[in-house]
């Protein structure tokens, strides 16, 4: 050390405080003062990359401050503490810390901007170890952030119907080819999303794999009650997540999982998910391959539902042991009200078990049939479970082989039960006979809201229509009921008093002098009056065979 207390170190600075001792500083190559022999931290010249010594070729230090309070961001702060960005209390930053041990007082690092005086400074009270505020993100309430960074992350493309949605209480991403990656993307923000109460997946492909990313997600999300994952070919994977997810989830009510290619296998998680879950409302399991052991499990869940009132299990191959189990679970069900198992393959059998099922039943409102295999002999033996059942308000039974006779059979039942509440029996594409009809309009007599849709009836002759009468004979009654002439009908078309008028000019005529004509009468009494098929009528014509008389 010289004379003046300079260090032979080129960069390095000495002072003694009025106690006597000694403090070495080393200006760093970003222009902030660090004692010698602390670690600088923040940005330092360390962190750069650089050793604070081979910064001794940088300019000299200008100033050094010390007091007896830290100042940082412009507030006063106690010896030894600090207020960290988030506001609360915190130990002091490392060097100041560390300056304040080694030399008894607390201190506060300046920076010095090179070329810059202090009074020229706008940071000068600034340091290396604050946070700036403008790289605080705030909260992203929207998810909108989160999504754009997940679909970045797992490399896909950001759907902007999402985006647009995802504030919204329905998001409907129908068709949309999302894959089981585009699942997981729009899985991420929807975790704590509390906006969407509809979330419409349907024909995305997501596959069993993104279908275990949306029921992860809806064991968190409390606030979505509706989910359609239709056609996603989901299979036996996503079957089971789906059925552990309704396990878990008490806040959803309407699930629709139709057309994923489910075997018989896969009908276990949606049974017991029946059995377990008690605020499902609505279940749709339709265009699956349920097929006999299927419905066997389907029905033992059918059997111990208490919340389901709507059940869609149409378009399965749901036959022989499986419709009946089906039908006997029915039989012990207290909650469905409306039950599709149209197009399957229940036939005579099942018809037998669902005609003992509405025996029991008395909450089933709503029964789809159609398209069952069922013959006459099906049709008979749910007669005599319609008899006596009186909740059963719309019966659907169309596209079956039901002749007239098992038509007049059902219609029969409907009859015998005075307490029936039937008020609409679907026979389409079924052939009725005159018998019927008879029967039918007697039925509507006492009950006059009851509708049969039927495709025709056999022996039944519709009155041929009266026939429609002659467009001339009409039109020369009225001419001679108003004294009228016929030439005053066509007067104002007829600029050059030729006789003769175009069609048009003659049905403008007739209907400007509100003649009782239909349009297809006009239509006939044109054809008959254009005799040569030019596109004119001479009206001349019409006073020759009326014997009216033209102007001179």
């Amino acid at each position: 050390m010289d004379e003046d207390g300079q260090n032979s170190h080129t960069g390095v600075n000495a002072e003694k405080d009025e106690g006597g001792a000694t403090t070495d500083y080393i200006t760093t190559g970003n222009g902030t003062t660090t004692p010698a022999g602390v670690t600088s931290t923040g940005s330092s010249a360390k962190a750069d990359g650089r050793s604070t010594r081979s910064s001794a070729n940088g300019p000299p230090l200008s100033a050094v401050h010390m007091s007896s309070s830290v100042t940082e961001n412009g507030r006063g702060t106690p010896p030894g503490s600090a207020v960290g960005d988030d506001g609360e209390d915190q130990k002091s930053r490392p060097g100041s810390q560390e300056l304040s041990e080694r030399y008894n007082t607390p201190v506060n690092i300046k920076v010095i901007h090179e070329g810059v005086s202090d009074e020229e400074s706008d940071s000068g009270w600034d340091t290396d170890l604050e946070i700036e505020e403008d790289s605080k993100e705030s909260y992203d309430a929207t998810g909108r952030r989160a999504y754009t960074q997940a679909c970045k992350e797992i490399g896909v493309v950001p759907v902007s119907h999402f985006l647009r949605h995802i504030t919204t209480n329905k998001i409907s991403m129908k068709h949309h080819g999302l894959g089981p990656l585009g699942a997981k993307a729009i899985a991420i923000p929807l975790v704590t999303n509390t906006s969407v109460l509809t979330l419409d997946l349907e024909d995305n492909w997501i596959e069993g794999e993104g279908a275990g990313y949306i029921a992860e997600m809806m064991k968190e999300n409390c606030y979505i009650s509706d989910l359609n994952l239709a056609g996603n070919k989901m299979r036996s994977k996503g079957a089971k997540v789906v059925g552990e997810m309704l396990n878990d989830n008490t806040s959803i009510r309407k699930v629709s999982v139709a057309g994923n290619d489910f075997k018989d296998r896969d009908a276990q998680p949606f049974a017991d998910a029946m059995k377990i879950n008690y605020r499902l409302k609505e279940l749709d399991l339709s265009h699956n391959e349920f097929a006999e052991i299927g419905g066997e499990i389907l029905g033992q869940g059918i059997a111990a539902a208490e919340s389901i009132s709507v059940l869609n299990l149409s378009w399965n191959h749901l036959r022989r042991n499986g419709a009946i189990s089906i039908c006997r679970g029915m039989a012990e069900n207290l909650s469905i009200k409306k039950l599709d198992v149209s197009w399957n393959g229940f036939a005579n059998d099942g018809s037998l078990a669902m005609a003992e099922a509405l025996k029991f039943n008395s909450t089933l409102q709503w029964l789809d049939l159609s398209n069952n295999r069922i013959a006459d002999e099906g049709a008979l033996l749910l007669s005599k479970g319609i008899e006596v059942n009186d909740s059963l308000q719309i019966l659907k039974l169309g596209m079956n082989p039901i002749t007239a006779a098992g038509a007049m059979a059902l219609l029969m039942a409907i009859k015998n039960n005075s307490n029936s509440a039937l008020d609409e029996l679907d026979l389409t594409d079924i052939v009725v006979n005159k018998d019927f009809v008879d029967l039918l309009e007697e039925i509507k007599q006492g009950r006059t809201n009851f509708l049969v849709f039927f495709k025709g009836a056999i022996g039944q002759f519709e009155k041929p229509p009266e026939k429609e009468a002659d467009p001339l004979k009409l039109l020369v009654q009225h001419i001679e009921k108003n004294n009228l002439r016929i030439w005053d009908l066509f007067k104002a078309y007829d600029k050059d008093n030729s006789l003769t008028v175009t069609r048009d000019e003659f049905k403008n005529g007739i209907l400007g002098s509100n003649i009782p004509l239909t349009p297809r009468q006009i239509d006939r009494l044109v054809a008959t009056l254009d005799r040569d098929g030019n596109g004119e009528i001479d009206y001349r014509w019409i006073a020759e065979m009326t014997g009216f008389e033209l102007p001179s």
